[in-house]
């Protein structure tokens, strides 16, 4: 699920409009709007002030396949910026290296197939 989503059930699950939850984020009503369609994506800060919120743990609020790696040990206080936001899915990283063979595989046919036309060319001017 988006985050969008999940902050829109949030807000609503709790009675509340786009412009109190911006102004309990100290943020444009716009701007959380843009939140709810993922049309943008909070920073970590705001998503710890919006997991405060509405009593819920960071990792609650992410997108599957994003998690945080806490560098300095201090727990969730994001006030000393020790986290590092991870976005690498193994998944992902398969399906990329999958696509560059096809990509490979396929430019070695095209090559063939350019090869195999050039010496078909080449025949036919030397009968003329």
């Amino acid at each position: 699920m988006k985050i969008g989503q999940k902050l829109k059930g949030m807000r609503i699950e709790k009675g509340f409009s786009t412009i109190e939850v911006a102004e309990k984020l100290d943020i444009s009503d716009s701007t959380y709007r843009r939140f709810e369609t993922d049309k943008s994506f909070p920073d970590i800060f705001t998503l710890d002030k919006i997991a405060k919120m509405y009593d819920k743990n960071l990792s609650d609020l992410l997108p599957e396949g994003i998690t945080i790696i806490n560098n300095n040990n201090s727990g969730e206080n994001f006030d000393n910026a020790g986290y590092v936001i991870h976005n690498q899915s193994e998944k992902l990283i398969e399906q990329y290296e999958i696509r560059l063979k096809e990509k490979d595989e396929l430019y070695a046919i095209r090559i063939k197939e350019k090869d195999e036309q050039i010496a078909l060319l080449k025949s036919l001017l030397e009968k003329q």
